[in-house]
């Protein structure tokens, strides 16, 4: 006779995964284009539309077509999985609490896996960083900030509160010690990573506190006490969420443990070229001082 699992246990292991996985382990998925359909399990597509110009309008005056570009994007969907064990004799002893951190194991790798490569994609999109953008000989401040902003609005990228910029904590605290900085509003709670981190709407841009689990998971280290990281235009990013998460759950008779699979699936892509991201350079070993 097979055993399945015990309907609770899995019915709720799921569930708790999937709400984990949504609420804070791909914290950027909302600052990302969202794919427009998918091809079977293989593509996330999505699609951008160039410039139209409108045209002065004259007495008998034949329409010509603006020839405005509409291009498809393709992007080759990727799988993540994380696995895991649980002894039968550890599950009977249990409580709801303890589960909690299998639970949370799973869903926060699969969301992390996520975020990772998002930001691997804009690196490789953006390999490089300008002389004017290299802020790593002081602190990474308001002044700082602004031209990063000032960089990108040349990219002619919509001014329209969706600009995004994670730092980590040694950055997040230098900023937030320029008062003008640290006086200005936090993001409104239409934004769902809010509830996972710190953040301000200064400029324009949606700055937050973005702290890496392991070392270059998200920011390159180009030599000793630098950092590179990266601010870009929601409509410059793309993540195709194919499966957000997948969870099968299975006995194994020879080890006495359920073994628990955890897959999720799709794609990270740049969708503008390069425009609409920057890559600036910061130190990682300033001193904080207010300012």
């Amino acid at each position: 006779m097979t055993l399945a699992a015990d309907n609770w246990f899995t019915t709720q292991y799921a569930n708790r995964a999937m709400h984990i996985y949504q609420n804070a382990g791909n914290r950027l998925r909302p600052t990302v284009t969202p794919a427009m359909r998918f091809e079977g399990s293989e593509k996330a597509v999505f699609w951008i539309a160039g410039k139209s110009k409108a045209v002065k309008k004259t007495r008998r005056q034949r329409n010509t077509p603006s020839n405005a570009e509409r291009k498809k994007i393709e992007a080759t969907l990727q799988t993540w999985t994380a696995f895991d064990e649980i002894e039968e004799f550890d599950l009977d002893r249990m409580t709801v609490d303890e589960k909690e951190v299998v639970y949370e194991s799973g869903a926060m790798a699969l969301g992390r896996a996520t975020d990772i490569e998002i930001y691997e994609q804009m690196a490789a999109q953006v390999p490089a960083v300008p002389a004017e953008l290299d802020f790593s000989a002081g602190a990474f401040g308001a002044a700082n900030a602004m031209m990063l902003c000032n960089y990108l609005q040349e990219d002619k990228v919509p001014w329209d509160g969706n600009v995004y910029c994670g730092l980590p904590s040694r950055q997040w605290n230098q900023l937030l010690a320029a008062k003008v900085v640290n006086s200005a509003d936090h993001v409104g709670p239409d934004l769902p990573f809010v509830k996972a981190t710190d953040t301000r709407f200064w400029n324009g841009v949606n700055w937050f506190l973005f702290v890496e689990e392991d070392a270059q998971d998200l920011y390159p280290v180009p030599e000793a006490n630098k950092q590179d990281l990266f601010i870009w235009h929601k409509s410059a990013m793309g993540w195709g969420a194919h499966t957000d998460l997948q969870v099968r759950i299975d006995w194994d008779n020879r080890e006495d443990v359920w073994t628990v699979n955890m897959k999720a699936k799709g794609a990270a892509k740049a969708l503008r070229e390069g425009k609409g991201i920057k890559r600036f350079r910061t130190s990682s070993n300033s001193a904080i001082a207010i300012t």
